[in-house]
């Protein structure tokens, strides 16, 4: 009986834990519960990078009821100091007795430790429950933590003859899909897209949709062709252009006393295993791929990102830049079961490792 509880208190925690998609920068997302006699007397989650974590959120929560009580939380409790106390220790001094994890922390500074300090000081852990779904909703973290590089997603849409480019209109998916690009946009930390796409259709790469969280831009310009009136200029969020160190430095300095930031390379091309390494750099955790064509087949062809979501609309076009054919085929071979969005087919896929 114990079990069922636990599996629905923790559904619970998840449930917390996602609204903070988007707002927790580098940091995990993270819910938790305070449960006294099987009653709820406490939540919170992380709701933003620097701001307390959901555990001190519970608890503060709870107020003075939580000696005895059990804390719920998807992710082992941190044990080291950083922009915020260990909370371990919050958990000790409030009295709490049980701990029921979804996911041990895969950080080398806290996991298993979070754990460790619990049992030293007689608080009983339960791990584990739920594990699947926990693990899943921060896999990014687990990928950046562990190797300092960005959880990649890439997104593209194509015609029903196959063509990603030279449409008459302007978008050729529904809108039902433009929505749910929009939600992506506003979970991940940025966005990143090529030249030809600021050229083309001057975006202004926001989360129109929630409006709560307006990611980093990110454009690969290798001869630093950015328009000065571009929306992707805008202030209301941080940009950064990725060009070649050999380019105008009148245009670099004009372009960073606006507040852009830059990261170069030398020579004729660009890896993208060095331009992701920068950008882990840089603080940034997870990054959409919004095209267009030749970035989408570069970061395809090297394997450097970890899902894939390929909108396939009603339209037909005839002439126009087409999908690699390969991508095309690859993409609907893995997605057994793919969605209808709108009018649209959506496949998603994570590459294979």
């Amino acid at each position: 009986m114990q079990e069922q509880y636990d599996e629905m208190f923790m559904t619970k925690t998840l449930a917390l834990a996602k609204k903070a998609w988007g707002s927790t920068g580098i940091n995990p997302r993270v819910g938790a519960l305070v449960v006294k006699n099987n009653r709820l007397i406490g939540q919170g989650y992380h709701r933003k990078l620097g701001e307390a974590h959901a555990e001190i959120c519970a608890l503060t929560d709870a107020g003075n009821q939580t000696h005895g009580a059990t804390l719920y939380v998807n992710l082992e409790p941190c044990c080291c100091t950083g922009r915020t106390p260990p909370c371990v220790v919050a958990i000790d001094k409030a009295g709490i007795k049980r701990v029921v994890l979804g996911m041990n922390d895969p950080n080398p500074l806290v996991s298993n430790k979070g754990v460790e300090y619990l049992r030293a000081h007689n608080i009983a852990v339960t791990p584990d429950i739920i594990k699947d779904e926990a693990r899943k909703l921060n896999s990014w973290y687990t990928k950046y933590i562990t190797t300092k590089i960005p959880y990649v997603i890439m997104k593209i849409a194509v015609s029903q003859d196959g063509k990603i480019a030279g449409f008459p209109q302007k978008y050729i998916t529904s809108e039902s899909s433009r929505r749910f690009v929009h939600a992506l946009r506003g979970q991940l930390n940025a966005v990143l897209v090529g030249i030809n796409t600021i050229l083309l259709d001057d975006p202004y790469l926001t989360d129109w949709l929630l409006g709560k969280n307006n990611p980093i831009r990110i454009v690969i310009d290798p001869n630093l062709k950015m328009p000065d009136h571009a929306n992707f200029l805008n202030p209301n969020s941080r940009r950064i252009i990725i060009t070649n160190k050999a380019n105008d430095p009148r245009k670099i300095q004009l372009l960073t006393a606006l507040g852009v930031e830059f990261i170069y390379f030398e020579g004729t091309s660009y890896q993208v295993s060095q331009i992701l390494e920068q950008l882990g750099k840089l603080a940034i955790s997870s990054i959409l791929i919004e095209g267009g064509g030749k970035v989408f087949a570069q970061f395809f062809k090297t394997k450097m990102y970890d899902e894939l979501y390929l909108f396939r609309a009603k339209t037909t076009t005839g002439n126009g830049l087409a999908l690699s054919k390969e991508i095309l085929d690859y993409v609907q071979s893995q997605d057994k079961k793919p969605l209808n969005i709108g009018e649209d087919i959506l496949y998603h896929v994570y590459r294979n490792n």
